[in-house]
């Protein structure tokens, strides 16, 4: 699988959430993520929460898949309290 992303958009991302969507591979590939689809805009992105127990948090990763082996990252985040709690109802 080919991870790319805007490096606009990382520059962002990482100014407001400390985080490179250099990364998204931690989250994509976890072995115990909830994927949900987002209906919020006119393209379908896929968003994984998942555990990332290398560095011990809960994170999300927004993403397109724009090829059958491109993965376009969009953003990456901490998860939220809801999120969290949806993750561990979820992935059991």
């Amino acid at each position: 699988m080919r991870f790319t992303f805007d490096p606009g958009k990382d520059g962002a991302n990482i100014e407001k959430h400390g985080i490179s969507l250099v990364d998204a591979p931690l989250v994509f590939n976890a072995p115990n993520k909830l994927t949900l689809e987002s209906a919020k805009t006119s393209e379908v992105r896929m968003i994984d929460i998942a555990l990332v127990e290398a560095v011990g948090v809960v994170l999300v990763l927004v993403y397109v898949l724009r090829d059958p082996d491109e993965v376009r990252a969009i953003s990456m985040r901490r998860a939220s309290k809801q999120e969290r709690t949806l993750y561990v109802k979820n992935i059991r």
